[in-house]
């Protein structure tokens, strides 16, 4: 009898607003490496907030296109918005190798299925609009496991933002959930960044009939992702990131929390500050990763 395979998830707000993208770009890589180097690596990453210049980073990152297959291709998804999501599927465990060209395959446009030894193969990645203020949108990919007998979904998700009433984000998790329960029987996760920041959103992912996996394993803990730093103030630290599961059996899931990289001030930014360094956090969030078993999902 075959073993029934566990898939780690990253998710993480990389923090669009701040300065030095491609520094805190490549330091937020060297963490998803050094999970890798010890084995313990995810095998898909959600990222949010990814600006323009993060995304130009990621493109062009040998490792990341050595390694990864992404979403995206180019910043079409850009076009009306400063920042958006990116997900990134291991190309290890899901398969798909550089076409001859060494270019990116183009996994966004159609559906494709890559056969990884008999276990999973890759299913179509596309975006859901649902009602925003800010144009976002749920990014979804499915993933084919048993000879593509099981769909399991993934979507990357970055709710409406800010306490503005009447909020999208119930919309936006009912529709997200409803996605989750049309793949297949049903089986997936929801996660990144759900911002809830008003009372009505503490439970969102409870009441579209989801599992919390932080709630589900650390119910005692807070789990702060954001606001760790108390440079938010008045604002309290909170747990806007979320990893939600339907139809899998949560593992493991523990929060990552951001390093900081030294960014090398220009000489007469400010006077007397000349040849200074500033460290600079990689993001105002905390990533999560979380390990899930497909038993359930035969």
């Amino acid at each position: 009898m075959s073993q029934i395979p566990e898939l780690q998830l990253l998710t993480w707000n990389i923090d669009a607003f701040s300065e030095s993208h491609d520094l805190r770009m490549e330091g937020i890589l060297s963490e998803v490496r050094r999970m890798v180097s010890h084995d313990s690596g995810p095998d898909i990453v959600f990222f949010q907030e990814v600006s323009r210049e993060a995304l130009a980073y990621l493109l062009r990152n040998h490792w990341v296109r050595e390694t990864w297959i992404l979403s995206e291709v180019d910043e079409t998804n850009w076009a009306n918005v400063s920042f958006a999501t990116v997900t990134l599927l291991s190309r290890f465990r899901f398969g798909s190798a550089l076409n001859k060209s060494g270019r990116q395959p183009e996994v966004n446009t159609s559906s494709i299925s890559v056969p990884n030894d008999g276990v999973f193969s890759l299913g179509p990645v596309w975006r859901v609009k649902y009602p925003s203020r800010y144009g976002r949108d749920a990014l979804c990919c499915d993933i084919l496991w048993n000879k593509a007998t099981s769909r399991i979904r993934l979507i990357n998700v970055h709710l409406d933002s800010l306490r503005i009433e009447p909020s999208k984000r119930p919309r936006q998790a009912a529709i997200a959930a409803s996605l989750l329960r049309t793949a297949g029987v049903g089986r997936g996760v929801i996660a990144g960044d759900w911002n809830p920041v008003l009372d009505e959103d503490k439970d969102l992912v409870q009441a579209n009939g989801l599992v919390d996996a932080w709630e589900y394993l650390h119910p005692e803990e807070n789990g702060f992702t954001w606001g760790l730093d108390g440079k938010r103030s008045p604002l309290p630290p909170t747990r806007l990131d979320k990893v939600a599961i339907l139809g899998l059996t949560i593992v493991d899931i523990r929060v990552v929390h951001p390093g900081t990289v030294t960014k090398v001030m220009d000489a007469g930014l400010k006077e007397g500050v000349g040849q200074g360094r500033v460290k600079v956090p990689w993001s105002d969030h905390s990533g999560l990763v979380c390990r899930f078993s497909l038993e359930g999902a035969s």
